[in-house]
């Protein structure tokens, strides 16, 4: 028997999730320009900061091991087993706790040589700033898959108010790391691991008390089966989503202007991750109940989250640029990127919708072929481009390799479930929203023409774009009804 999709719920939660994954780049927001300026961070000085981002996210992959989509897949083999799922949850936050602490070791033996990797001083002295960095990922390993149990155990109040006390700490304690204990990136590190600490400390004494400490292999080791493609593969994502900063490390002042860019945009992917928090529990729900059965709620669900997060995108565009008016450095040309940069992210949102049904049916390893071409794709481009282009030449490897990406998972997904999309709504029409978003950056650039254009023509036409794909939905809506095929 077919499942009818709760629109009322999906929208609460949906507003409720992204509104709490909006905070963080919010309050990032809000802090950038109190700590940048003449005496304080410039250019440079953010560069470095998006260098410890990757050793930040690279620390994450490694000690969550896919830590957050396992328990949100295995939820569902449990959750009729309350002490099977103790045992489950005990022993993946077991896990994460251990390989963090093979991450400090072994960054402790090789502290004198990872510094070496980088060319400008500051990064060069690692163990100045590395070990605060490992750990603000070990943190973030540990909130993440916090973060995904109560998603499925539908605790949507622990789920805010502790998203909530990550955000205001974290952007607390970075503000004050600055002012007070040094003004440079060092001191913003050093602040986003102790206001993370604090978070993932409060999480681990909960899980503990409720679940009891418990790491048994026989519920692990598919557990670890099902994450270890994945966790390949977030290798790889690691590496698409940072490789560009290190092609740009040599050139400071562009890749802070480059990543502030990049930031915006991060900040609506953070989002987007709000989106698939209530779209993610709905989407496995309703393939365990069959996927003949709920076709149409499937697709319907697929919709809501390709809608929304175009709207929000072009919700976003002119007042991020708006935004980089208030920077006093180099750091205002990051309004040039900022439409290019953030209509990226509606491949993102392709590539998020089409991979859910993967990975309910466990073929996570599809996963790791597919992005492992991509990877080698966005590393030629990279090499080949940047040295001419700089960021630009980054913008084009990554809009290449997300176009690719899309393209692979579509035919791998179709192979392994057959679900008839609405090719119009989920891949037609946002990749001609794409296409013309190159066309309109291409022509601003030869004409120089002022950076509202192709910011003000691309929210127009994702504007439009909705409206032609969603009139009868929107009529309904006028007619008090709500109906979304």
């Amino acid at each position: 028997m077919a499942t009818n999709l709760n629109n009322k719920e999906f929208f609460k939660l949906s507003f409720l999730y992204s509104a709490v994954a909006a905070l963080p780049p919010l309050l990032n927001l809000v802090i950038r320009p109190l700590i940048e300026g003449e005496g304080k961070l410039v250019s440079a000085d953010f560069s470095r900061i998006e260098i410890t981002e990757t050793i930040i996210t690279l620390a994450l992959v490694i000690a969550s091991f896919a830590a957050s989509s396992s328990i949100a897949r295995f939820y569902y083999d449990y959750n009729e087993d309350k002490k099977g799922l103790n045992i489950l949850v005990s022993g993946i936050f077991n896990s994460i706790l251990f390989r963090g602490f093979i991450i400090l070791a072994v960054a402790f033996l090789a502290r004198n040589y990872i510094g070496k990797i980088f060319t400008q001083p500051e990064l060069q002295d690692f163990p100045n700033y590395g070990f605060a960095a490992i750990i603000a990922g070990i943190n973030r390993a540990v909130n993440l898959t916090a973060f995904a149990l109560y998603r499925n155990e539908k605790k949507v109040r622990k789920y805010l108010i502790l998203s909530f006390l990550l955000g205001i700490l974290r952007a607390g304690f970075q503000l004050a790391g600055v002012y007070y204990y040094e003004m440079s990136f060092v001191g913003y590190v050093y602040g986003t691991c102790i206001g993370s600490s604090i978070v993932s400390i409060s999480i681990l004494a909960y899980t503990y008390k409720k679940s009891g400490f418990h790491y048994k292999f026989k519920i692990m080791k598919p557990v670890d089966t099902y994450a270890f493609p994945l966790f390949e593969y977030s290798l790889l994502v690691w590496g698409l989503s940072f490789a560009d900063r290190f092609f740009l490390e040599s050139s400071p002042v562009m890749l802070g202007i480059y990543g502030q860019a990049i930031l915006l945009g991060r900040g609506i992917d953070i989002i987007l991750q709000g989106l698939q928090g209530a779209s993610q529990p709905e989407m496995f729900r309703l393939l365990k109940l069959g996927i003949e059965k709920n076709m149409d709620e499937i697709k319907k669900l697929s919709h809501l989250l390709m809608a929304q997060s175009q709207i929000i995108i072009a919700l976003a565009i002119i007042p991020a640029i708006v935004y980089c008016s208030i920077f006093k450095t180099d750091l205002q040309l990051a309004a040039g990127y900022v439409a290019i940069v953030m209509v990226s992210y509606i491949l993102r949102t392709q590539y998020l919708i089409l991979s859910l049904p993967v990975y309910y049916e466990k073929k996570t390893k599809i996963l790791l072929y597919i992005n492992l071409i991509v990877l080698a794709v966005n590393l030629v481009l990279l090499y080949l481009l940047v040295p001419y282009l700089q960021a630009y030449g980054a913008i084009i490897a990554m809009m290449a390799s997300l176009f690719l990406q899309v393209i692979g998972i579509y035919i791998a997904q179709h192979a392994i479930v057959k679900i008839n999309w609405n090719l119009n709504k989920l891949l037609i029409f946002p990749f001609i929203i794409v296409g013309l978003t190159i066309i309109a950056e291409i022509i601003k650039l030869k004409l120089q023409m002022n950076i509202y254009f192709s910011a003000v023509f691309i929210t127009l036409l994702i504007g439009a774009s909705q409206i032609l794909l969603y009139r009868r939905e929107l009529m309904g809506i006028f007619r008090g009804k709500w109906k979304l095929n």
